[in-house]
């Protein structure tokens, strides 16, 4: 121990060399210069790390091109702050759009499922042709066939009625419950489809999305989301009106929003 403190003692009182914290913080700056160096920058200190033909500002530039070549074309194009943030927020948009369609999605599967069991229960409990064709009475006590066609007079005198047959009117409107949440459930799987296509634009790195680009996108995705939100909405407050005919009440749903 004594000697290796004499040593740094001499080497620290000799003035040809550097104290240690000196020589530390030296090297520091020649890797701080270094990496200014390779990355193209110019802070006056990063000759000494050049050739005698790197010197200049042809050779500056040429040492910067070789950096930028090292990026993506979306790496470069993330050095303009409106860019880069028009593009954070985009791909937020996107992916809170995606997460809504989801939930929605869960939702109007749930209100299918019950809107099919709803539908079947009604058919069950049909009147019936003796050759086993369903047939329903209206408000106005005509006989028709679940197609609303009218039932011939001889046929539908053959019926037997017990007065707890669900009504031509409930039986469609379950079925036009269902074959609505069905297209609904279609359409929310084109958007998903569709915001997919948009996610994986952005993430192209080597031909980057344009601002105008992007703005057209954010548009997209609001439209997408208010467009099923609106027709949810529609759905809820129909099947909930005092009007609504069902056998059984529709699940307390919400809506999802932005």
């Amino acid at each position: 121990m004594k000697y290796l403190y004499a040593d740094v003692m001499n080497f620290e009182q000799n003035g040809d060399d550097l104290s240690l914290t000196a020589r530390f913080t030296k090297q520091a700056q020649d890797f701080d210069d270094l990496q200014n160096e390779m990355a193209g920058r110019e802070v006056g200190r990063i000759s000494r790390f050049l050739k005698g033909d790197e010197h200049g500002p042809m050779a500056a530039e040429k040492r910067r091109a070789k950096w930028n070549a090292t990026l993506t074309n979306l790496q470069i194009m993330m050095n303009d702050l409106e860019y880069a943030q028009l593009y954070r927020d985009t791909e937020t948009k996107l992916r809170e759009t995606q997460s809504t369609l989801d939930a929605a999605l869960e939702q109007v599967q749930q209100l299918k499922t019950g809107a099919e069991a709803a539908l079947s229960e009604t058919l069950e409990h049909a009147a019936r042709l003796p050759d086993g064709r369903r047939v329903f009475k209206d408000q106005v006590d005509q006989v028709l066939f679940e197609n609303g066609d009218l039932v011939e007079d001889d046929l539908a005198a053959m019926i037997v009625w017990n007065g707890s047959e669900p009504s031509f009117e409930e039986m469609r409107a379950q079925a036009d419950a269902v074959n609505g949440l069905i297209e609904l459930e279609a359409d929310i799987y084109t958007g998903q489809a569709e915001i997919g296509d948009m996610q994986e634009r952005m993430a192209d790195e080597s031909d980057p999305i344009t601002k105008d680009g992007m703005t057209s996108f954010n548009d997209r995705a609001e439209e997408i989301n208010s467009g099923i939100e609106v027709r949810m909405n529609a759905f809820l407050n129909e099947s909930l009106s005092p009007n609504a005919v069902q056998s059984e009440p529709i699940a307390d749903i919400s809506v999802p929003r932005l």
